[in-house]
Order: C-alpha cells, then sequence, then structure tokens
C-alpha cells in the first residue's frame, strides 16, 4: 500500500493541492504525525484519506454521523452552559464564568474543546473533543503553561500521556488502558513518533515524505520503501543543495531508498558532483529551481 507522511493537514500551503492530487493518483492515505482531534472532518472536507499516529496506539474509531452539540457538553453539576448574543459559549457556575465551549467550524456547534479556566482567569484544563464528540484529550496547565496531555480511548481510558518542561516534550509514555501501568517510555516526540510509524507499515509498502523535517526523521525505522518527493527546489536561497538531500543522494541515509524530482531539478544537480543513483525523475514542477 501506499502512503503519503505528512507532519499535519496544511490546506493553507500552496502546494497542498498538489500533494492531495498525488495522493488520490495512488489512491494513497495520509498518516498524521500531529494529533487532530477534528481527523473525521478533516477528511470529510479536504477529501482524502487520514490515519493518525495517535489514533494508531489510542486504538480510536469514528463514528461518521455521530455529534457533540454545544448544549451537550459535559459541564459540573450545577453548572450551565450559556451562549451569548455575540456566539461566546460560556460555562457557568454560581454566577461565574469557569470556562468557555469551542465549537467546530462549520457544523451546528458541535463541540470542539472545553477550556476551564482558575479564579485569576488562567487555563486550568483542557477537554478536546473528536469531531465525533467523542472525547479525545486531556490538557493541563500550571501557571498557565501546558504540562501535560493525555490521550485517550473511546472509553474514555488515557493510553498515551505527552509530559511538557518548558514548551518541550520530554517523555512520553504509552500505558495500560485498564490497569494504568506503563508498558512503553520514550525520552522524546521524535522517538515516539519512530517507533509508531514502523509499526503502522510493511516491507510491503511505500512511504513517501515530502519535505526533510521530521517526516525524515520518523522514517529511520520505517520497514517500507521510503521516497522523497522534493516539494521544493533542491536549493536554498544561497545556491546551496538543501538540507539533508546530499547525504540522502550519497547514500549516507540510507532509509530513504528514492528521490523524486522534476527534469529541471535532475538537471541542476547533475553538476554538483552529487550522485543520482537514487534519483526518479517525475513529470511535475514543484521541484523545478527558481
Amino acid at each position: 500500500m501506499n502512503y503519503e507522511l505528512i507532519n499535519g493537514v496544511s490546506p493553507q500551503s500552496p502546494a497542498w493541492p498538489t500533494f492531495k492530487q498525488w495522493a488520490k493518483e495512488e489512491n494513497a492515505p495520509f498518516i498524521v504525525l500531529q494529533p487532530l482531534p477534528g481527523l473525521l472532518g478533516v477528511a470529510k472536507e479536504q477529501d482524502i484519506q487520514l490515519r493518525s499516529v495517535i489514533d494508531f496506539v489510542t486504538k480510536r474509531r469514528y463514528a461518521k454521523d455521530s455529534y457533540r452539540f454545544f448544549n451537550e457538553a459535559p459541564v459540573p453539576d450545577g453548572a450551565e452552559i450559556f451562549m451569548s448574543g455575540d456566539g461566546v459559549i460560556s460555562i457557568i457556575y454560581e454566577g461565574e464564568i469557569i470556562g468557555y465551549v469551542t465549537t467546530y467550524a462549520n457544523t451546528r456547534r458541535a463541540v470542539k474543546q472545553i477550556d476551564y479556566l482558575n479564579p485569576d482567569q488562567t487555563k486550568d484544563f483542557t477537554e478536546e473533543y473528536a469531531y465525533d464528540g467523542n472525547q479525545y484529550s486531556n490538557l493541563f496547565y500550571y501557571d498557565n503553561t501546558l504540562q501535560q496531555i493525555q490521550f485517550l480511548n473511546n472509553d474514555g481510558q488515557i493510553v498515551v500521556r505527552e509530559y511538557l518542561y518548558d514548551g518541550m516534550i520530554n517523555m512520553i509514555t504509552i500505558e495500560d488502558p485498564i490497569t494504568g501501568k506503563v508498558v512503553t517510555q520514550y525520552d522524546d516526540l521524535t522517538r515516539f513518533l519512530t517507533a509508531t510509524v514502523a509499526k503502522m507499515v510493511t516491507a510491503h509498502d511505500t512511504v513517501r515524505i515530502h519535505y526533510m523535517g521530521v517526516e525524515l526523521n520518523v522514517l529511520k525505522d520505517s520497514p517500507a520503501h521510503n521516497v522523497l518527493r522534493l516539494a521544493e527546489a533542491p536549493f536554498d536561497d544561497q545556491g546551496t543543495v538543501r538540507g539533508f538531500l546530499p547525504m540522502i543522494l550519497k547514500d549516507e541515509i540510507n532509509y530513504v531508498q528514492e528521490v523524486e524530482m522534476s527534469r529541471a531539478a535532475y538537471q541542476a544537480l547533475t553538476v554538483q558532483n552529487i550522485p543520482l543513483e537514487k534519483a526518479t525523475i517525475i513529470d511535475d514542477p514543484l521541484s523545478d529551481p527558481k
């Protein structure tokens, strides 16, 4: 099977329509690295197939025709949900606003997340909800700074925890949802993503990436045939061969077996004294030198 591996869905990117076209030509689902509570809605709106790394670990499944309307948001006993004339949805308890409800765009006010506040109006915690209304995650704050994210399965049980320090994820644990016992621990996000992507694909698959950032790093243990299709010119603004491309073409990074590029990009690289045995010419101008 073919897959397109992306960090996140980015409809605002000028290259996004091309990425979608490539995926449709190969009937390839996108594997998305970033958490995506709205996956079901995004897949429908963009007319694409999506697979989520977090969903793979939590074993989350989506109910296509399900919603959680804003007035059905689970709130503390005694609290009320109030929508003002300008559409702001507040949670009020004993006359005080203790939180706000955010809804998914272009829906009948389906709950997207609930932000609960401390008495000083700083963030206390957030509940994120999937597009189908099932709770997706909990986010906990201290001094208005995110400290921990819990990703849940469909039964509301914690499966993945991400711990943050100074805004960076410095530990991830996967736990048994029944016992709460930690079964696997990772020291950073890249290790977690690398291990999970390696489980999502097989030696019979082809995985294609477009950029040489986190997408490249997480392919390190992938058993699939891994392909970089250049989505930008092979040279940076200084005229230097871009990023890790020389190391890939010289097979110093050997877990990417093929690099797809336009004829113009190929011809421009021939004068750089870089081996091009791993290069394949494709009929697409996105990687043409500027």
